[in-house]
C-alpha cells in the first residue's frame, strides 16, 4: 500500500523525480516483496508436507480396506455388490471428513474476525467519561492547567513537566518555545484529545475530565497546524467547522473573510461550489478546469483558518500555527485580523513567529515541558530570558547589515 499510493501521489511525485528516487524505491518494494515470497514458500512447503501425509494416509486406509473387500470378495465370504457399496462409502466418508475440516476452519477464521469485530464495537470511549458528567459553565474567569505531567507513552519521556498556567477570560493568551517544547502537547490536552497522566486542567473549576468531551470540544474553535484537506467543495471545507451552519452561505463567507480568503474563491469556476480536487472527474471534458481545482499550500491554509473561525464566536479560540504557510504579506493580513477578532475574547496562540505574539495580555515561554517564563512582550524583553533571546534571534535577520552577535544557549 505505502509503495502503491507513491505512484499517485502528487508531493511524492515531485521528490521521486528531483532526487531520482525510483529505481530504489522500486529495488526496496522488490526486496520486501521476494522477502514475503519466501516466507510464502516456507508455508506452502509446511502446508504441501502436512496435506502429501494426510493423503498418503488416506490411500493407505482406503487401500487397505478395499484389499481386505477384495480378499473377502475371492474367498465367498461377501457378495461383489458389497465392494460397490465399500468403494462409495470410502469416497463418502472421505468428502465429509474433508468438508467438515473446511468448515470447521472456516468457522474457527470467522470466530477470530468476529471477535476483532466484538472488540472493536464493544470498546469503551478512547477516554474515560464521567458518569454522569458535569455540565460545563460558561467561561467568566479562566482556563488553569495545574501542574500538568503528560507523555504519550509509559515508555517515552516526559513532554510535559508539572505545566501550571492561567489563560484568563476575555484576554489572549500565547504560547512560544522551541520544538519539543509541549505546546503542540498542551492544544491537545486542552481539546481533551488526550488526559494529563497527572495534574489537572480546569475551566472555571471545574476539570475538563468531569465533562463530556462533545461538549467541551462545541465551545472551543480550533486551527490546528497540521490541517486537513478534504476533496469536497469550498463551502464544505469551511462549513465543517460548525456543522449546525455547513448550508448557510453566509457564515462560511464571513468565515472566509476574516482569513483573507473570499477573494481567491470568488475567481474559482464556481465560486464557494467549486469542487477541491481533481480525484473525482466525470466521463466528460476531464480537462476542463471546472471539473475540480488544485490549491497551493498557503490558500488551503486559509482555507482551514477559515474552518477554525467558524467558531470565533465559541468560549475559546485555538490558533496552532495559524499563518505558518502564508507569504510575509498575506501573514501580516492574517495576523493583523486575528489580532482585531481577539479583542475581548479568550484564545491561544501558538507560534514560532515571536511578532506574531507580541501583544498578547499574557506570552508564556516553554522550555522542556514547563513554563520558564510569563508575562507581557515589554516585560519578558526587559527580563533577557529565552523569550528575548529568541526575539532577538528573529529579529536580527530582518535588520539589514546588522552583524550582531546573538548569544546562543
Amino acid at each position: 500500500m505505502f509503495y502503491g499510493r507513491l505512484l499517485y501521489d502528487e508531493a511524492a511525485a515531485k521528490e521521486v523525480r528531483l532526487f531520482g528516487l525510483g529505481d530504489f524505491l522500486r529495488g526496496r518494494m522488490l526486496a520486501e516483496m521476494r522477502s514475503i515470497h519466501r516466507g510464502q514458500r516456507r508455508l506452502n512447503r509446511q502446508v504441501l508436507r502436512v496435506q502429501s501425509l494426510l493423503a498418503l494416509l488416506s490411500s493407505l486406509i482406503a487401500g487397505g480396506g478395499l484389499t481386505w473387500v477384495v480378499g473377502q470378495v475371492a474367498s465367498g465370504r461377501l457378495p461383489v455388490g458389497d465392494v460397490t457399496m465399500f468403494a462409495v462409502a470410502v469416497l463418502g466418508v472421505q468428502g465429509s471428513i474433508s468438508g467438515l475440516v473446511n468448515s470447521l476452519a472456516q468457522l474457527a477464521q470467522t470466530t477470530l474476525l468476529f471477535g476483532h469485530y466484538g472488540d472493536l464495537v464493544s470498546s469503551g470511549p478512547d477516554l474515560p467519561l464521567a458518569q454522569p458528567p458535569r455540565p460545563l459553565p460558561a467561561l467568566r474567569r479562566g482556563i488553569e492547567v495545574r501542574d500538568v505531567w503528560f507523555r504519550y507513552d509509559a515508555d517515552h519521556p516526559w513532554v510535559l513537566r508539572g505545566l501550571s498556567m492561567f489563560i484568563p477570560c476575555g484576554e489572549s493568551a500565547a504560547v512560544v518555545g522551541l520544538n519539543g517544547a509541549g505546546k503542540s502537547t498542551l492544544v491537545k490536552l486542552l481539546c481533551r484529545f488526550y488526559d494529563p497522566e497527572r495534574g489537572s486542567i480546569l475551566w472555571d473549576g471545574v476539570d475538563i475530565r468531569d465533562v463530556a468531551p462533545a461538549a467541551l470540544r462545541e465551545r472551543m474553535g480550533t486551527v490546528f497546524q497540521d490541517y486537513m484537506r478534504y476533496d469536497l467543495t469550498v463551502a464544505e471545507n469551511i462549513g465543517m467547522g460548525d456543522l449546525a451552519r455547513l448550508g448557510d452561505h453566509g457564515p462560511v463567507r464571513e468565515a472566509a473573510e476574516h482569513a483573507g480568503a473570499d477573494a481567491a474563491i470568488s475567481r474559482l469556476p464556481h465560486g464557494y461550489d467549486t469542487l477541491l480536487s481533481r480525484m473525482f472527474l466525470p466521463a466528460t471534458n476531464q480537462q476542463s478546469p471546472e471539473t475540480g481545482v488544485v490549491l497551493s499550500g498557503g490558500q488551503w491554509q486559509r482555507l482551514a483558518l477559515a474552518r477554525g473561525l467558524m467558531r470565533a464566536d465559541r468560549d475559546l479560540l485555538i490558533l496552532d500555527e495559524p499563518s505558518s504557510g502564508l507569504d510575509a504579506e498575506a501573514e501580516h493580513a492574517i495576523q493583523r485580523e486575528l489580532r482585531r477578532l481577539r479583542v475581548g475574547r479568550t484564545s491561544v496562540l501558538i507560534s514560532h513567529r515571536l511578532s506574531s505574539v507580541r501583544d498578547a495580555g499574557v506570552i508564556y515561554t516553554l522550555s522542556g515541558g514547563r513554563v520558564a517564563e510569563q508575562g507581557t512582550h515589554q516585560e519578558l524583553m526587559a527580563a533577557g530570558g529565552e523569550y528575548s533571546r529568541l526575539f532577538t534571534l528573529q529579529a536580527s535577520g530582518y535588520q539589514a547589515g546588522s552583524d550582531q552577535q546573538v548569544p546562543a544557549r
